[in-house]
């Protein structure tokens, strides 16, 4: 697994991207027993040679978890202000008649996605799934319910993130499908689907 965090590491160095020293043993620990996550392999990897630093990079070593969590919480909040701002609501076929009331709408959505695989913010809006998706999952853009892949795994969303000239942009099959994010993205994003 290694070899994926050094290359995604040099791919980060060459764009200009600052990173400080790779995350040790007992940071992982803390992290992933705070978030209440663990890291998939290829995540972990690129974490353990270096971590990306700057603007929209989450900060795993920041003592404030205020960032972090808001980054983790984009998710939910993000279905929760299509269920409340979309005309008609996006509400999920399978999570039952929508609630009137809005902080009922905020519960039943965070409880639906509590049941689905954990994602774990690499930048901004891109996200892979937490462990136990394993090495070669895909990267998503996840704008509200607007979610498409970014990558076929953590290298080919370098390729496609960094700025031109720092890999050759290609079409990648998505070989891991992660359980019914992978259905929602391929669904073109209906609810019908969840």
């Amino acid at each position: 697994m290694g070899h994926i965090g050094r290359e995604a590491s040099s791919m980060l160095g060459e764009a200009g991207i600052q990173l400080s020293p790779g995350l040790t043993d007992d940071e992982f620990a803390s992290v992933e027993e705070r978030f209440g996550f663990q890291f998939n392999p290829d995540h972990r990897s690129l974490l353990e040679e270096a971590v990306p630093l700057g603007d929209q990079w989450p900060d795993w070593r920041n003592e404030d978890d205020n960032p972090i969590r808001r980054q983790l919480d984009w998710v939910a909040e993000g279905f929760i202000f299509d269920a409340l701002n979309q005309s008609p609501p996006f509400w999920g076929a399978s999570w039952g008649p929508m609630p009137s009331d809005p902080d009922e709408v905020a519960t039943a959505v965070r409880r639906e996605l509590a049941s689905w695989p954990r994602l774990v913010p690499i930048f901004g809006h891109r996200y892979t799934p937490a462990a136990p998706a394993p090495s070669g999952s895909p990267v998503f853009s996840v704008w509200q319910t607007d979610i498409i892949y970014y990558g076929a795994n953590l290298i080919h969303y370098l390729v496609n993130e960094l700025p031109p000239g720092k890999g050759i942009k290609e079409h990648v099959p998505i070989k891991v499908k992660v359980p019914i994010w992978s259905r929602f993205v391929e669904s073109s994003n209906s609810a019908e689907s969840i």
